[in-house]
C-alpha cells in the first residue's frame, strides 16, 4: 500500500510541475508584468507579492516538487526507508504544490474575468493590421477572390443576391 503512495505521488508531481511553471504562459506573464509595491505605485503597485518575492517563491516550490519527486523515486528504489516521516515530508510537499496551484487558478480565474473599466476600453483605439498580420494572397487566390468579389454596399438591405 505506501507503495502506490509513492507511486502515485511521483506521477501527480510532474504533472503539477508543468501546470505551475511552464503551462498558461506563468514566466512569460510575469516577465510582462509590472509588480512595483504599493508604496511606490499607490494604484498598481502590488500588496506583497513582488517580482522578487514571486522569483524566491516560486524557486522555493519547484525545488521542493522535484525533491519530493526524488524521495519518492528513492523510496521505491528501497534506498530510503519508507516511514511515517517519509510519508509526511511528502505528503506536504504534495498539499503545498496543490495549494501554490489552486492559488494560481484562483488568480487567473480572477484577472481574465474582471470587470474592465469602460472608459477606458473605449478610448484604446483598435489595433491596425500590419504587414505581419495580412493575408498573403497568391496569384491563385487573387484570381479566385477577382471573380467572386461583389460590392454590396450599393445594394438594399433587403434584396437577395
Amino acid at each position: 500500500m505506501p507503495r502506490d503512495f509513492y507511486a502515485t505521488v511521483a506521477q501527480i508531481l510532474p504533472v503539477l510541475l508543468l501546470a505551475f511553471i511552464w503551462d498558461s504562459r506563468f514566466l512569460h506573464n510575469l516577465r510582462n508584468q509590472r509588480r512595483r509595491p504599493r508604496r511606490e505605485d499607490p494604484v498598481n503597485g502590488v500588496y506583497f507579492w513582488t517580482k522578487q518575492r514571486v522569483r524566491v517563491y516560486s524557486l522555493v516550490i519547484a525545488v521542493m516538487i522535484i525533491t519530493d519527486l526524488a524521495l519518492c523515486a528513492l523510496v521505491l528504489a528501497n534506498l530510503l526507508p519508507d516511514g511515517v516521516a517519509m510519508r509526511v515530508v511528502v505528503l506536504v510537499g504534495l498539499l503545498l504544490s496543490l495549494a501554490t496551484l489552486l492559488n494560481r487558478v484562483w488568480m487567473d480565474i480572477l484577472h481574465a474575468t474582471r470587470e474592465v473599466e469602460i472608459a477606458s476600453a473605449a478610448s484604446t483605439p483598435a489595433p491596425e493590421p500590419d504587414a505581419s498580420t495580412a493575408r498573403d494572397f497568391t496569384a491563385r487566390d487573387s484570381t479566385a477572390r477577382d471573380s467572386t468579389a461583389r460590392d454590396f454596399t450599393a445594394r438594399d438591405s433587403t434584396a437577395r443576391p
